[in-house]
């Protein structure tokens, strides 16, 4: 019952020693970075004390990094997927099976998030440090995992979009970082800029809302806030703005809910794109096509 493109990419991926360097350099990055941070901040050694109410901002830096990782790490073990069929001129044999146009790319969007659900679950190890002390509970980092999950999902739909696009993958690669870019750092500046220029009182909430939740950092940075109790988004972009409209309140302070649904359904257009842009009758086309030249 397992898809077909899925089972021969997980016997191939764990032939190679790619997948498995990726995986130590993602757990070094991890470890290296809770070592620094439990140093640096929770056992100061200066005083020969221990903060244990200090763990708790262990887990923040923890999933930052996780989610800085994922958002690095998607594209590139995504955007190889079609294009680099191409580039091995076996993608013709794809299209000459029984399996459909979105099969295929099921497959190899399930491939890579099978392949980043394990670097997730590798980390669990380092995250037992936080349960150890007991600052967070087990249903928080299953909403982190989640909200990780969605955003591999949203991230491996475009990069399998522009896999189908264009027949380079460096090309489909820098196309979807510069895609992500646009997410993160464009719509926060399309708020940051008109709030220094014009102040809080001259914004609407609802455009700010809207023109927030596409942005991943924000989001992660929503379920932080959420997770720690603080009210630090809401202090941020809204300075306490938002009046007694009950929606618009959950809206603010739950903003990392409405980013989760924007990933899934932004994830599942792109897949249904990317399944309509490769069929064998545009292959064709594209493989016979060549430039006419002068008698």
């Amino acid at each position: 019952m397992m898809n077909p493109v899925l089972r021969r990419e997980a016997i191939t991926s764990l032939r190679g020693w790619k997948n498995f360097a990726v995986l130590t350099f993602y757990l070094s990055m991890m470890t290296t970075g809770a070592i620094i941070f439990f140093y640096t901040s929770v056992y100061q050694s200066y005083r020969f004390t221990f903060d244990p109410q200090s763990v708790v901002y262990l887990y923040i830096v923890l999933g930052s990094i996780q989610m800085a990782l994922i958002v690095l790490s998607v594209p590139a073990l995504t955007a190889g997927s079609i294009s680099g069929e191409r580039e091995r001129q076996t993608l013709d044999l794809l299209l000459v099976t029984k399996l459909s146009p979105f099969s295929i790319v099921i497959g190899k969007l399930l491939s890579s998030m099978a392949f980043v659900l394990l670097l997730i679950v590798s980390t669990l190890p380092v995250f037992s440090i936080v349960f150890y002390f007991g600052s967070v509970g087990i249903g928080s980092v299953l909403t982190l995992i989640c909200f990780t999950l969605t955003t591999a999902f949203m991230l491996g739909g475009i990069s399998v979009f522009f896999s189908c696009i264009y027949k380079k993958t460096v090309v489909s690669i820098m196309l979807v970082y510069i895609f992500t870019g646009i997410l993160c750092f464009g719509t926060l500046l399309l708020v940051l800029l008109p709030m220094a220029v014009r102040g809080y009182d001259q914004l609407s909430i609802t455009s700010t809302l809207i023109k927030l939740i596409p942005n991943p950092g924000v989001g992660f940075f929503s379920l932080m806030d959420n997770q720690m109790g603080t009210n630090i988004v809401n202090d941020v972009f809204f300075e306490n703005g938002i009046g007694k409209n009950s929606s618009t309140l959950w809206a603010a302070k739950n903003l990392w809910v409405l980013h989760m649904v924007f990933q899934l359904v932004i994830g599942s257009v792109f897949i249904a794109l990317a399944a309509g842009l490769i069929n064998p009758v545009r292959e064709h086309k594209q493989k016979n096509k060549a430039p006419k030249t002068k008698k």
